[in-house]
């Protein structure tokens, strides 16, 4: 696969995952998926992430500005904290690393 045939791929995938998941919060159909599932998307966009901000020298914004509610980020953050066992403070430091 090409560098463009993998952006058109994860593109796709993107969109795709984004519907099923407004979907499934729309018919509360959470049951239907399963925790390692979620737990697997978040760690491979995770490292996505973390590799293009590596790789770019810069940070950019990870969602827009309204894709997820304060209680959504705070609940993902935490989790996120807690899974790497980091603390407010590792946080925090890390944070200066950004500016």
């Amino acid at each position: 696969m090409t560098t463009t045939d993998n952006g058109a791929a994860f593109g796709a995938a993107s969109a795709t995952i984004a519907r099923a998941v407004e979907d499934i919060i729309a018919t509360r159909d959470l049951d239907a998926v399963g925790e390692a599932d979620i737990a697997n998307a978040i760690a491979a966009l995770g490292k996505l992430y973390a590799a293009k901000v590596e790789r770019m020298d810069k940070v950019f914004p990870p969602v827009t500005t309204d894709a997820l509610t304060a209680t959504q980020t705070v609940i993902l953050v935490s989790e996120l904290l807690r899974a790497a066992d980091l603390n407010v403070f590792d946080l925090a430091m890390w944070f200066r690393r950004a500016s």
